[in-house]
C-alpha cells in the first residue's frame, strides 16, 4: 500500500508523492516571502477543527491557513501562523477563505420586502 493510501479515521495521511499538483495560488507576502495555497477539501478542514482546540472560529481559520499553505517552499504549522506578521497573516486569511478560489453561488434571498405591503396607521 502505498503512504498516500493510508487513512486514520477517513483522513487520508502521507501524500506527499501528490503534493504541488493541486490547484494552487502563489502570493507574494507583504513581509517578502512567497507563499502557495492550495484548493482546500474537506479533510483540510476537518485537520483544522482538529488542531484548534476549542473549537474557536478565528483559531480553525489559522488552521486552515497552516494545513493549505507552503511559506518559502515549505510546510507551516499552526503556531508559526500565531507568530507571522500580521499583515501576512491578513494576506493568507484573504486567500484561504476570500475571492481566489471558486465558491458556491450565494442563494438570493426567498423572502421580499415590500414597503407598499405595510399597513398604515
Amino acid at each position: 500500500m502505498k503512504s498516500d493510501e493510508l487513512t486514520v479515521n477517513g483522513v487520508r495521511i502521507g501524500g506527499a508523492e501528490t503534493e504541488g499538483k493541486e490547484d494552487t495560488q502563489t502570493i507574494d507576502l507583504p513581509s517578502g516571502s512567497r507563499a502557495e495555497v492550495r484548493k482546500g477539501h474537506g479533510r483540510d478542514l476537518m485537520r483544522a477543527q482538529r488542531a484548534a482546540v476549542g473549537g474557536d472560529a478565528s483559531a480553525v481559520i489559522f488552521a486552515l491557513i497552516a494545513e493549505l499553505t507552503r511559506v518559502d517552499g515549505r510546510r507551516i504549522v499552526y503556531e508559526e501562523v500565531l507568530e507571522m506578521d500580521l499583515a501576512d497573516v491578513m494576506a493568507l486569511q484573504d486567500e484561504v477563505i476570500g475571492e481566489n478560489f471558486d465558491r458556491p453561488p450565494q442563494r438570493a434571498s426567498q423572502a421580499s420586502f415590500n414597503p407598499d405591503s405595510q399597513s398604515r396607521s
